[in-house]
Parts: structure tokens; C-alpha cells; sequence
């Protein structure tokens, strides 16, 4: 397992000179460290969850995570002058962009991987029973697997956004203010978004 907190060799004396490179400290370096472990397990089961099973051999959640860190390291100045987005949804994001260059690089180009962002297959199970309040127990209305596969097809049948926004509210478990933040729109808008792509789900289920 690759080490996400760096090792900081330093005098203390130095810990609040800024990099010229990136206008942040030892300090901050520290602290965005401090950070990324207490975001690390969300972090983590986020990207295992988006990584198409395809891919699993080639990309490795681990390495990603990093990647994330050495880009977090670059932007965070810039993050501590805004005031909009919490760190999770900051480092959340940062991460989510690494994974979909990660998948640029397997895949053809051209591929415009961020409308195209896999399903998690192995928790369509659970959107369903999330979503779908039938009034009957799951095993009463599908078998487990044909239950799973008629979630996979009504997802496969939406558009790529409202695929990703049911995914980012119920399984990232990110409030509307981080997924606005995220999205760059506003709170409202990612709200009704979520709502129109939930009401597609619920057309398409009961269709």
C-alpha cells in the first residue's frame, strides 16, 4: 500500500516560509496532509467504486489517491483563499479529475470520459432498494440478481449526468452544496438536477 502522507524533513524555523513554486508552507503541506488521512477512506471507496471492472488490473485506487495528493499539493493556496468548497469536496473533486485522466490514458482517445463515467456495477443492488420504496420486500418482488440487473439497465438508460449525480448524492453521500461546488453551479441548481434525474429513474422503473 503506496503512503499517502508525505514525509517532511524540515527546520521548524522554515515551516512557514511559502514555496515559490506554489505559494504554500511546510505548515500548509502539513495540515493538507492531515487532511487527505481523514478524507482517505471516502477517498478511497469513491474511486473503487468508479473504476470500470475493466480497468481494475491497470488502475490501482492507491496510486490515484497520490496523484491526488501531489495535484492537491499545487492547488492548495488557491483552495485556502475560497471559501465555497468544504476540503472533502475539494479533495473529492482533485481526486475524481485524477481517476478520469487516469482512464484518458487506457482508453481511445477522444473518449469524453466525464459524460461517460462507469456505473458502479458491484452497488447497483443497493440503488435500487435506495430509490425504489415498492412497499414489498426485494426478494417478494425480483430475485436478487434479476432485481440488479433491471437497476443496471433503467442507469444504462439515463444520460451520463444524471447517472453521475444519483451516484455522487447516494453512494458519495455529498449534501447539494458540495455537489454544486464540485459541478461549479449553484446549490438550487444541483438540487433540481438530482430531482429530474430521480424522477427519470422512478419513470423509467415503474414504465
Amino acid at each position: 500500500m503506496l503512503a499517502i502522507r508525505p514525509r517532511l524533513w524540515y527546520d521548524s524555523s522554515s515551516m512557514n516560509d511559502p514555496d515559490p513554486t506554489t505559494g504554500a508552507s511546510l505548515a500548509d503541506f502539513a495540515q493538507l496532509g492531515q487532511l487527505l488521512e481523514e478524507h482517505r477512506p471516502k477517498l478511497l471507496a469513491m474511486l473503487e467504486r468508479r473504476i470500470d471492472p475493466g480497468l481494475a488490473v491497470r488502475l490501482d485506487p492507491e496510486e490515484i489517491l497520490s496523484d491526488a495528493y501531489v495535484l492537491a499539493r499545487r492547488k492548495w493556496a488557491k483552495f485556502r483563499d475560497q471559501e465555497r468548497m468544504t476540503p472533502y469536496a475539494w479533495l473529492y473533486r482533485i481526486a475524481r479529475d485524477c481517476l478520469i485522466e487516469a482512464w484518458r490514458k487506457q482508453t481511445r482517445a477522444g473518449r469524453d470520459l466525464r459524460r461517460a463515467i462507469p456505473f458502479p456495477e458491484q452497488t447497483s443492488l443497493q440503488l435500487g432498494l435506495g430509490l425504489i420504496h415498492s412497499g414489498t420486500s426485494p426478494s417478494a418482488a425480483l430475485a436478487r440478481k434479476e432485481l440488479q440487473e433491471r437497476v443496471q439497465n433503467v442507469m444504462a438508460s439515463l444520460k451520463p449526468p444524471d447517472q453521475e449525480i444519483l451516484v455522487m448524492r447516494h453512494f458519495d453521500e455529498l449534501s447539494y452544496q458540495e455537489i454544486a461546488a464540485i459541478l461549479e453551479i449553484e446549490t438550487n441548481t444541483a438540487q433540481q438536477r438530482y430531482h429530474r434525474a430521480l424522477g427519470r429513474f422512478s419513470d423509467l422503473w415503474h414504465g
